[in-house]
């Protein structure tokens, strides 16, 4: 085994998971006030590859108004700053869209205010005879998430940064005084099979739904999402359309979202399988061609132009979700320390990963550097309280 000796006082931040989490804390972490690429270090290790999972396979939404409310604002504006800084637009395909809305084919709502909104002119793609309810949702954006997520570490690589193909095998702790203190990350090199500890000062477990092999006690988990991308015979609006599950027919268990995105291609998803066992790695995670199908015969009840398109992929992936017992879904994801020194969970963002990866990866970098979040009030999100006891352990990631 190789292991390199840390100097005192240095900052040896490990990164675990090269998602859109991590690669944004790299990210932030790279270009905080108080890092030194001299004095200190950011490794972000990877089993698969950048933006494998979920980060590669979202829909790549951004809202303003998305939950929990102490991040998606926040974060929404980030966004904007990091395309306007770094030619987004063309990078990773960020644009302002027409506008988002929930829909319903089943039944109006009545007691909603919004109830009487008229369907847009440009949504000229799909039957508007069949709405019932049209809901706007206010300011909206969109990115192309495996763009954006790869451009983050290109990003973080260019300030010095380190990404590394690698297993995480363990996290090894200091004992003092009955107090655990992160120490190393043990991890084994993906090409070369080769075994080494990486020192460590700071570790962000950023997993996503593996999160559970390296800190078992943390409630995040995974759902499989499929999703499709098709190629319709014409450019379409730029509308994003939400149908949750009751409102597209009379399958109560049937839902259906709608993302038009800038190269002219449309992703589709909404058929989640919930209870499986979650695949080693996110290069075992297949689609099943089955809710493929799905997707496409319930884009039909929407649009027959967008049913007529070309598919041109099939993917899933396993979203990270927070499983706590009467907690609100709304709150969203677990992000502060966790109770052992230097060690940060950053984990079980949902479906809202992509969009609010920005302010997580700023919050990040305060911590580290700071000591606490100034960019975000993240009180809600504290893991602790679902920690029993903090023991980390060792577990391939």
């Amino acid at each position: 085994m190789v292991s390199f000796a840390t100097s005192h006082g240095q900052k040896q931040i490990v990164i675990i998971g090269g998602g859109v989490i991590g690669c944004c804390a790299a990210y932030y972490l790279s270009t905080h006030p108080d890092y030194d690429p001299v004095q200190h270090t950011i490794s972000v290790v990877e089993a698969s590859s950048i933006a494998g999972g979920s980060s590669g396979k979202a829909a790549g939404c951004l809202c303003e108004w998305a939950d929990p409310q102490c991040l998606g604002p926040a974060s929404f504006k980030l966004h904007a700053d990091l395309a306007a800084k770094h030619s987004g637009e063309k990078a990773w395909g960020y644009r302002r869209v027409h506008g988002a809305a929930d829909c319903d084919f089943v039944q109006k709502h009545l007691d909603d205010p919004d109830a009487d909104t008229s369907i847009p002119n440009h949504l000229d793609w799909v039957d508007r005879s069949k709405f019932k309810w049209y809901k706007p949702l206010g300011n909206t954006a969109q990115v192309h998430p495996h763009q954006f997520t790869t451009n983050m570490a290109k990003l973080a690589k260019e300030r010095d940064a380190c990404f590394v193909e690698a297993t995480v095998l363990s996290i090894n702790y200091d004992h003092f005084k009955g107090n655990q203190e992160v120490k190393s990350v043990t991890i084994r090199r993906k090409q070369s099979g080769e075994t080494l500890d990486l020192p460590a000062s700071d570790v962000v477990i950023a997993a996503g739904p593996w999160t559970k092999t390296l800190l078992p006690d943390a409630p995040v988990g995974g759902e499989k999402s499929h999703s499709i991308v098709v190629k319709p015979p014409r450019s379409i609006s730029s509308t994003i359309l939400f149908f949750d599950p009751g409102h597209l027919d009379d399958d109560k268990k049937n839902q259906l979202e709608i993302y038009p995105r800038p190269d002219d291609t449309v992703y589709l998803s909404g058929q989640t399988d919930y209870g499986l066992k979650i695949s080693s790695s996110s290069d075992d995670v297949h689609p099943d061609p089955r809710r493929c199908k799905e997707l496409m015969n319930n884009v039909g009840i929407v649009s027959p132009l967008l049913h007529k398109s070309k598919v041109t992929v099939q993917q899933a992936c396993f979203r990270p979700i927070v499983n706590v017992r009467d907690r609100d879904p709304e709150l969203g994801p677990l992000l502060e320390f966790t109770g052992i020194k230097g060690l940060i969970l950053a984990a079980g963002h949902n479906q809202w990963g992509i969009q609010n990866a920005p302010i997580t990866g700023k919050v990040v970098s305060e911590l580290i550097f700071q000591g606490m979040s100034h960019s975000a009030d993240i009180r809600e999100l504290d893991p602790k309280p679902h920690l029993k006891g903090v023991d980390a352990t060792s577990g391939a990631r």
